[in-house]
Parts: C-alpha cells; structure tokens; sequence
C-alpha cells in the first residue's frame, strides 16, 4: 500500500512536474504571498514573546548579553566586514540575520519560529524571481504548513478541565 513507485512512474511524475515548471506563473502563486505573511506574522510574535527582534535585517550581539543590535540596511558588505574584524566571533560577538537568531534557542517554540522564518524567505524567494517551483519546494512548503499548524496549537492557550475515568472521582 505504502511502497515506493516504480521508476517508470517516478520518471513520468517527474517529467510532469518539468512541465509544471515551464508554465507561467499562476494566481495560486500569488495566493502563497499572503499566507507567507501569515506564517511569518505567527513566527515573530514568537521571537517577539521571547524579547528577541523582529524587522528583517542582520543583527549583531555583544559578549555577555541578550540584546541583539540591529545593524540596518545601508552597510555594504565592505562595511560587514570591517565590523566582524573589529568585533570577532572568537571574542564573543555573534552575527545572525533575523532567521538565524532563533536557531539555538533552548525554547522549542523559538527553534520553530526560526525555522518557519527562514523556510518562508526561500519561499518568498523563489516565488520573487519567478524561478519556478520544484518538488522540493512543494515538500518545503507542506512541512512549513505543518510546523506552522504545531506552532499555532501550543501557543493556544489550554484549559484547566480534565477528564478523569468513572473510578478515578
């Protein structure tokens, strides 16, 4: 029931899919924009109940502390560079974008965050540059609704009824 499909099978999904691909963009692709927004809206009202940033960008933390720095949008890269060479990583200073923050978190619900965030800009991404969509990119995007859905569920809060069986009164 559960069984692999035979490659004769599996050739013809995949050419399937080509096909998918060469076509152009559809309005189903742009119904994906607006639940992006939504996961990523769920996603930073996590980072946001956990006192970590929430705008886009590359942020940078000092040796013994919480706080992340913004470091904006304007620095090129030469800038970026002159910044981790004036404040190295071997010394405690950490660098992340606004994905990355939540990646070492030791709140589940942070690591999850971080992940729909990250999941979302390779979305957002392809669907920007009109690159067409991959099998991969189906997978990614049922995953990021499941993670989503989990993410959802926890933050809802539980009730204090119980049930308990006939004998246990």
């Amino acid at each position: 029931m559960f069984r692999r499909p035979s490659r004769r099978r599996h050739a013809a999904e995949e050419a399937r899919i080509d096909i998918d691909r060469s076509s152009p963009p559809s309005a189903a692709t742009d119904d994906l924009h607006p639940l992006l927004d939504e996961i990523e809206s769920a996603a930073l009202a996590v980072y946001a109940l956990h006192g970590l940033p929430h705008a886009p960008g590359h942020y940078r933390q000092a040796p013994g502390t919480d706080a992340w720095e913004h470091l904006g949008h304007s620095l090129s890269p030469a800038d970026k560079w002159t910044l981790l060479n004036q404040r190295p990583a071997d010394q405690g200073w950490r660098y992340a974008s606004l994905e990355q923050i939540g990646e070492r978190s030791p709140l589940g619900a942070v690591r999850h965050a971080s992940g729909l965030l990250a999941a979302c800009q390779g979305l957002r991404q392809r669907l920007n540059e009109n690159t067409p969509l991959s099998a991969q990119d189906v997978a990614d995007a049922i995953r990021l609704g499941a993670v989503w859905r989990r993410l959802l569920d926890a933050s809802q809060p539980r009730s204090h009824l119980q049930f308990l069986a006939p004998d246990e009164d």
